[in-house]
């Protein structure tokens, strides 16, 4: 992005006075130059509100990773797109569910996988969430796990605020042939490979028991993961997670180079976006499509593609906490 009022904010992360290489007088005032004065403040900050507001909300972008499959061996990619914490609620623009749509099934997945939070405040909208959701096609269909706010659970401290808004919600993803994982595994076959894949609910809900979901699980083969909350990836240690798919944090929804992701607590800050990798195990936290608020800075929605792939080689054994997409 072309550096300009959007930048003047949070800066670019270089220390003051740093030049970049053929840059000149840079952090440095021209003689007899001025300092800005408070109506170009005001103008700088209402364009970055503005775009923080109006642009960035909205603006999708799609991100692809492939993720190599040691020892198997695939006649083609298994393709999973990924959807997080569409938030759905009264002012959430047609055009943009229309296109966020368009975008998962122009690329032909095998498979959609839905990580949580279809709804942002009581059950209001559950029905219409449910249909753009229910418009999602795969060749394998359509899995899904609840989140924190379908669970009607605004913090982990708080208490339920609807009481069996989670059966609601499921319910209605269900007549729309989305199937709802609770604690529980599915087999897809592809390619003439087993792909397995588990779900479990939200880490808030007092319901996420990963044992139950991986008890039939076959340490040797694929196994794909879906949980909203990315801390759940702790609860799962010494199992085989070839891809564990969250969402929950919208990757803070604001985020600068200076001062990081500003809206999350210093330990969320570490499963902010993008993939991580902790020893064999990854982790992947979608930064979502939707929001509460209407702002997003540096924090685009997303939608992720993953082409899982065969390969003959052992996987790369990354730093805990490490994340490989977002820079984090």
């Amino acid at each position: 992005m072309a550096r300009g009022p959007l930048h003047r904010l949070f800066g670019s992360g270089r220390p003051r006075g740093e030049k970049r290489p053929g840059e000149k007088n840079s952090g440095q005032k021209k003689p007899g130059e001025k300092p800005p004065g408070v109506a170009r403040w005001v103008s700088d900050r209402l364009a970055q509100l503005s775009y923080a507001v109006l642009v960035e909300p909205t603006w999708l972008e799609v991100n692809r990773l492939q993720i190599e499959l040691p020892g198997v061996e695939l006649e083609r990619p298994f393709r999973v797109v990924q959807i997080s914490d569409l938030h759905y609620h009264g002012k959430t623009p047609q055009a943009y569910l229309k296109h966020i749509v368009q975008q998962v099934n122009s690329v032909e997945p095998d498979l959609v996988a839905l990580t949580g939070d279809y709804i942002h405040g009581g059950g209001r909208y559950i029905r219409l969430a449910a249909e753009w959701l229910g418009q999602l096609r795969a060749r394998h269909g359509v899995l899904a796990v609840l989140g924190n706010h379908d669970h009607a659970i605004r913090a982990s401290w708080s208490p339920r605020l609807h009481r069996n808004l989670n059966g609601r919600v499921s319910a209605a993803l269900a007549a729309h042939g989305i199937r709802v994982l609770h604690n529980e595994l599915v087999v897809i076959e592809h390619g003439g490979e087993r792909f397995q894949v588990s779900g479990v609910d939200d880490l808030w809900s007092r319901q996420c028991r990963p044992a139950q979901a991986l008890a039939a699980l076959d340490e040797g083969c694929p196994h794909i993961m879906l949980a909203h909350h990315p801390l759940t990836i702790h609860q799962i240690e010494g199992r085989r997670c070839d891809l564990m798919l969250s969402g929950h944090t919208h990757g803070g929804q604001v985020h600068s180079e200076r001062y990081g992701s500003v809206t999350l607590s210093k330990r969320m800050r570490h499963y902010a976006a993008g993939l991580y990798t902790f020893g064999p195990q990854r982790l992947y936290v979608n930064k979502g499509v939707g929001y509460g608020w209407r702002i997003r800075y540096n924090r685009r929605p997303e939608i992720a593609v993953f082409d899982f792939a065969g390969s003959p080689t052992e996987p790369e054994r990354g730093t805990v906490g490490e994340s490989d997409l977002a820079g984090e």
